[in-house]
């Protein structure tokens, strides 16, 4: 009989999806073990496998990065009976729970029910949590406020079934304005607000860019549309998934990002292919536009999360809760909860540098919860600035991971904490991911680590490559790849050039513009 040959083969994941995407969470817990097979399609359900053998990591989606204090008070609870009492927070917004064993899925998955709470979409190839700038309700230089579109693209986009099976992870996240606290240029798809002047009145909607990502191959968002009427967005990230679902790569899971579909198609062709899309879907989209449209909303700041004392548009405070390493206790969520009941609007906001926020609060206030956060362990001051480090787990669970992450955030926090450092509090951030698909995203920031090995004289050795002047929509420059040893002095040198040549207000980033990457490396190079 003649076999049927194939000259291009699928992933082994694109096989393993084609015979069917349902699992049965209570049969696998009965059985104890999950088999090849299920471990790649339980990533949809939000389940991977970690580390450590036996043990599993469930994520929570967070559309927006809010929940109220009684689902917050749960996933405590939760992570208590089955995920060793901690919870770490993602740089997206989600939530996660790891060392949670095979026969407590179920269990686990019907809890988090309770409240309206999910693990589905949490990871695989399909609708990743959509984000949002922290701020979207309550930032005083927001457009408008996008909290609940990011909520209903969720929802939009879940619905369908057609959807489930895409290429990889799709990725999409709402900012407020054009400040991009949302990180729209390094996302699948980034919306922004906007408004518009148009027959002397003034129009809301978004502008849209498509094809950021990160990982080992990083590309900035390009723009979509200039102008999208806010009643169609939903719909159009719907057409451009499907652009990603026709068009993605199902062979080479290496490029199978929305990004590569953008670098190889080009702009114009994928905006051709999304109208189509629309069209076949008869959504109308005669109010898009391509050509620069002029946002006449007022100005906003540089990193305006970056505020000492914020206050929303009424005049109440925002308080950031910072949690160190991006993991913390379940008790120390569980007063989280208790403070938010308390002090704020009973919410509980999560960010992209992995901490939490509480809105709502009365200035005359903030002395006292401040106490007790600090109280709990976790931090009250410093937030979005120089002591601010983002961490991926690194080898604590990721089995990606190839440097023990958490450990430089230790040997980092004694240098970035000096006072010397203070005047420069908030023009400093600091990213330190384990491996280079950069779940913390190490190049956008002014300082960013990403983990490595080196050869040593008895084998390999954990290093970093580190990266310094990154913005969302102009990466890092490479300063060094040094060795664990040299890291913490590398930094310092780094810090202490920049307070020698700091001129006015600017940031280590626009210093890095103006003396140029090679003038750190000189200053690292001649101690």
């Amino acid at each position: 009989m003649q076999r049927e040959l194939e000259f291009r083969h699928r992933s082994d994941e694109e096989r393993v999806k084609g015979a069917g995407m349902v699992l049965d969470f209570d049969e696998i817990a009965r059985r104890g073990v999950m088999s090849k097979a299920e471990t790649m399609l339980a990533k949809a359900y939000g389940v991977y496998t970690s580390r450590k053998s036996g043990d599993h990591m469930l994520r929570i989606v967070n559309p927006g990065g809010v929940m109220t204090s009684a689902q917050v008070r749960l996933l405590a609870d939760v992570s208590q009976e089955y995920a060793a009492g901690k919870l770490a927070y993602t740089t997206r917004q989600s939530v996660q729970l790891h060392k949670v064993q095979i026969d407590s899925i179920p269990a686990v998955m019907r809890e988090l029910a309770k409240v309206g709470l999910t693990t589905f979409h949490g990871c695989g190839d399909n609708l990743r949590n959509v984000a949002a700038c922290p701020w979207a309700k309550d930032c005083p230089h927001k457009r408008f406020d996008v909290l609940p579109y990011s909520i209903e693209t969720s929802d939009y986009l879940n619905s369908f079934r057609d959807l489930d099976n895409l290429p990889r992870k799709y990725k999409i996240t709402y900012s407020g304005c054009g400040a991009g606290c949302g990180q729209p240029w390094i996302n699948c798809v980034g919306v922004i607000a906007i408004e518009r002047e148009k027959d002397g009145k003034r129009e809301q909607g978004f502008r849209v860019n498509i094809g950021g990502g990160m990982g080992w191959k990083p590309f900035v968002a390009q723009e979509l549309f200039s102008f999208v009427p806010a009643a169609r967005i939903h719909d159009l990230c719907r057409a451009i998934c499907m652009l990603f679902r026709d068009h993605g790569d199902r062979y080479n899971r290496a490029k199978a990002r929305l990004k590569f579909v953008v670098h190889r198609k080009g702009i114009e062709e994928c905006r051709k292919i999304v109208l189509e899309n629309l069209a076949a879907e008869a959504v109308d989209h005669s109010g898009f536009e391509i050509a620069p449209v002029v946002d006449c909303g007022p100005t906003w700041p540089d990193r305006p999360l970056s505020v000492t004392d914020p206050l929303d548009p009424n005049g109440l405070a925002i308080q950031c809760v910072i949690i160190p390493k991006g993991e913390l206790e379940a008790d120390q969520l569980r007063r989280v909860a208790e403070l938010a009941e308390i002090f704020g609007d009973k919410q509980v906001h999560s960010t992209n540098r992995q901490n939490l926020e509480i809105h709502g609060v009365e200035p005359r206030n903030v002395p006292e919860l401040r106490a007790r956060i600090e109280e709990t362990g976790l931090g009250a001051e410093g937030f979005y600035g120089i002591r601010d480090i983002v961490p991926c787990v690194g080898v604590s669970y990721c089995p990606l991971a190839v440097t023990t992450t958490r450990d430089m955030y230790d040997l980092l926090m004694p240098v970035v904490s000096r006072k010397k450092y203070d005047t420069i509090r908030d023009k400093v951030l600091i990213n330190i991911t384990g491996c280079p698909n950069s779940c913390s995203p190490y190049r956008i920031t002014d300082i960013g680590l990403r983990g490595m090995r080196i050869r040593g004289q008895s084998g390999s050795e954990e290093a970093y490559q580190i990266l310094i002047g990154g913005r969302e929509n102009d990466f890092g420059k490479l300063f060094a790849e040094l060795k664990v040893a040299d890291c913490v002095g590398a930094i310092e040198c780094i810090l202490d050039t920049f307070l020698a040549n700091r001129q006015g207000d600017e940031s280590l980033a626009d210093n890095v513009d103006c003396l140029g990457a090679e003038a750190y490396v000189k200053e690292w190079t001649d101690a």
